[in-house]
């Protein structure tokens, strides 16, 4: 096991819910900012890597015919599944696996949404702009992706929060058709297809 991965497998053995995503307003609140601004009320397959213990995983589910979600911890893994479980139904359309991203992620697949939450920033330069390939090669041709990251200091961090974004702005791929931007966190919502959310809907030209 990796050292991110083993950090993140003893964080999770210790508490169930290390950064109360479950708990802190901070967190329900960027939840609820995050599904505000994606552009479209259902999507086909969502695929959400370092999803955590499941909160996210669960309100996308919700959103989604289909939802691959991912962990580099097995607890994290462990733990999202129990969580999707007592749901009702258990969102069976829901799979999730223990992966390390980028090196695990599924290029087979097609996805016309993918959630970047809370990750990116513990990645190298090399594996950032491994990330921004794989998430655009397996975007559909209207997908969305969606980045949210904290924007303070803390020690685990690799890179900055606006230079994570600002790898994705550069890659000349993608239109950005939301920005949240808070002295806490930034949200970004790029797309494939250039049209808003007025011309999904036919409202606009």
């Amino acid at each position: 096991m990796n050292p991110h991965a083993t950090h993140f497998q003893q964080l999770y053995q210790r508490d169930d819910d290390p950064w109360q995503v479950r708990r802190r307003w901070y967190e329900q609140r960027k939840r609820q900012l995050l599904l505000a601004s994606l552009p479209a009320q259902r999507y086909r397959h969502v695929y959400e890597p370092a999803c955590g213990n499941g909160e996210l995983t669960a309100a996308l589910a919700v959103r989604a015919e289909r939802v691959t979600a991912s962990d580099v911890s097995p607890t994290a893994v462990k733990l999202t599944r129990e969580r999707l479980a007592r749901k009702p139904g258990g969102h069976a359309q829901v799979s999730v696996h223990c992966q390390r991203v980028p090196q695990d992620w599924p290029l087979d697949a097609r996805f016309d949404l993918i959630v970047i939450s809370e990750m990116a920033y513990y990645l190298s330069r090399v594996d950032l702009a491994q990330l921004r390939d794989c998430c655009i090669n397996t975007l559909t041709a209207d997908g969305v992706l969606v980045l949210c990251h904290w924007r303070h200091p803390f020690n685990d961090r690799m890179l900055d929060t606006t230079a994570v974004h600002a790898t994705f702005d550069a890659s000349g791929s993608l239109f950005r058709l939301a920005r949240h931007d808070e002295n806490d966190f930034l949200l970004d919502v790029w797309s494939r297809s250039s049209r808003s959310v007025a011309q999904r809907e036919g409202l606009a030209p």
